[in-house]
């Protein structure tokens, strides 16, 4: 085949398309069949050797005829070697593949490929390149961490849900991960107020936003990773909060879980880790989370079981304003408890905030035994109550969508289970663990209490947790966590969520400087339940 004369910015495959097209051309214009065998010469070192017809009529059919048809005749050899071939079928495929789902579809694919190809990358640096130079642990880490964050950003949607929980992990995390997931707290993207109307509209059957409230902001107060939450007033003019879903979280939702399915049981595979046990009940979960009717019958439900707690209040939902994507609640003017600074200098202390928020929720875990499951600095508010004179402190819980509710058998084993770790009861400890189907019961006791358990040295609630504690429980994860489940079926669902809401509030009395003695004050809870 020929090739080009000199450097051509053309790929060579279009060259080749060219060359296959003229040849055809040149064969049916006379002197052009000629011209181009005279090229072929030249290349190779030979004079040209002038054969056929040489009259204007050959000439002019080379050089102009021949030219246009050649263009027209190159462009059909390029569509042939398109479609004709199964590499050519497969690239035009693959390419608008790519552009209809960037464009249509919120790239539900693309995100697909991309966390695929992290996994595989993470998997090449922790399963062969670790082996290979396990000095290189800390940048390994520092890379991993740096990739799965970028991820998260360039993803977003539930990934941003992921990167958060991942943040609140900094007991058994490398401190890598800390540092670049503790920013994804304020990374959700918002939508445009055009989107926002146009949900707005099709879910309530108006024609406009204004057809329902007096006045909707067109800027979010806040943005999380599935909604976005904007302040408007009613007719009557009472405020409220507009929580509107974003609206590609439906079109992404069933291809990331089935993503996470994968990841999961590729991981528990290749690594012998005990994961794919909890894949259901998270994907369940999830699923609820993006439907706001569920959210707000839990509302309610966790409403009346703080009904007689004035300490705790959780907002009014407008269940006549809410469907599956919008919903309507009481809006509530309140500082954040991340929001220490705020916080001290309107008098709160910050001590006893966090006090409120511990008990709060072990009530939850040990007495009602439904369970908010996302309780992340977000999600809860400080203000004075009003129902005090303006001087009480009051915890205002948000985002009721991820919840666990447990069964009555579930809630009083759980409650012995915490008395057992506490009282160092190791007979006790064992006799739940086995028929949970846990097969370590020191390292699940750990888990639990979420700082090292260590029977034989006295109650673990009256010690602080220290450095070398964190450290111990990372270590002890690492090692000792293919042995953790002897029988993952029998393992209780609820632990799951549970899980999630012990992790996230020991995370947030650390982040209030640990006023609190967590172990202490639930283990008076699960005496009561």
């Amino acid at each position: 085949k020929g090739h080009p004369p000199h450097p051509s910015p053309f790929p060579v495959f279009l060259w080749e398309c060219w060359v296959s097209g003229s040849k055809r051309v040149h064969k049916r214009c006379g002197g052009a069949k000629v011209w181009w065998r005279g090229r072929k010469r030249e290349r190779a070192g030979k004079p040209r050797k002038h054969k056929g017809g040489s009259g204007p009529r050959h000439r002019v059919s080379s050089h102009f005829g021949g030219a246009r048809v050649g263009w027209a005749m190159s462009a059909r050899a390029a569509w042939r070697a398109v479609t004709r071939t199964w590499t050519g079928r497969t690239a035009v495929a693959a390419v608008c593949l790519h552009q209809y789902d960037t464009h249509w579809r919120y790239e539900r694919f693309n995100r697909n490929i991309r966390t695929v190809a992290a996994a595989v990358a993470t998997l090449v640096d922790y399963k062969y390149t670790l082996v290979q130079h396990p000095e290189m642990l800390d940048e390994l880490h520092q890379r991993v961490a740096k990739r799965w964050y970028d991820l998260c950003c360039r993803n977003a949607g539930l990934y941003i849900k992921l990167g958060q929980q991942i943040a609140t992990m900094n007991h058994v995390l490398p401190a890598p991960y800390m540092f670049y997931f503790s920013k994804l707290n304020d990374a959700a993207p918002a939508v445009g107020y055009d989107v926002v109307n146009s949900i707005v509209c099709k879910d309530y059957g108006v024609p406009s936003v204004d057809a329902v409230f007096a006045d909707f902001d067109r800027e979010p107060l806040a943005s999380a990773s599935i909604a976005q939450v904007h302040k408007a007033s009613l007719p009557d003019g009472t405020p409220v909060a507009v929580k509107v879903q974003k609206p590609e979280i439906a079109v992404q939702l069933p291809w990331d879980l089935a993503c996470f399915r994968l990841l999961l049981f590729s991981f528990e595979k290749i690594f012998d880790l005990p994961m794919y046990w909890s894949c259901d009940s998270v994907c369940d979960v999830l699923c609820q989370e993006t439907d706001f009717r569920c959210e707000a019958r839990n509302a309610q439900i966790a409403a009346e079981d703080f009904s007689d707690n004035p300490k705790v209040y959780v907002p009014r939902v407008y269940t006549d304003m809410t469907t599956k994507r919008v919903m309507a609640m009481e809006f509530i003017d309140a500082r954040s408890i991340a929001d220490l600074a705020g916080l001290r200098s309107e008098g709160f202390s910050v001590g006893e905030v966090a006090g409120i928020m511990v008990d709060a929720f072990s009530h939850q875990i040990f007495v009602s035994g439904f369970v908010h499951a996302d309780p992340h600095p977000g999600n809860i508010l400080v203000r004075r109550s009003p129902d005090g004179g303006g001087k009480d402190t009051q915890i205002v819980l948000l985002d009721h969508g991820c919840y666990v509710s447990c069964s009555e058998a579930f809630r009083r084993e759980y409650c012995r289970l915490w008395r057992a770790m506490v009282l160092t009861d190791e007979t006790e400890l064992l006799r739940i663990c086995r028929a949970w189907g846990v097969g370590d019961s020191e390292l699940f006791a750990s888990m639990q209490l979420l700082k090292p358990y260590t029977p034989g040295k006295g109650g673990v609630h009256l010690n602080a947790t220290t450095r070398a504690d964190v450290l111990k429980l990372q270590l002890e994860a690492f090692e000792r966590v293919r042995g953790l489940l002897c029988d993952s079926q029998r393992v209780p669902r609820e632990l799951i969520l549970i899980g999630r809401n012990l992790n996230i509030v020991r995370a947030n009395n650390k982040g209030m400087g640990s006023p609190v003695n967590r172990v202490n004050n639930m283990a008076k809870y699960a005496s009561l339940g």
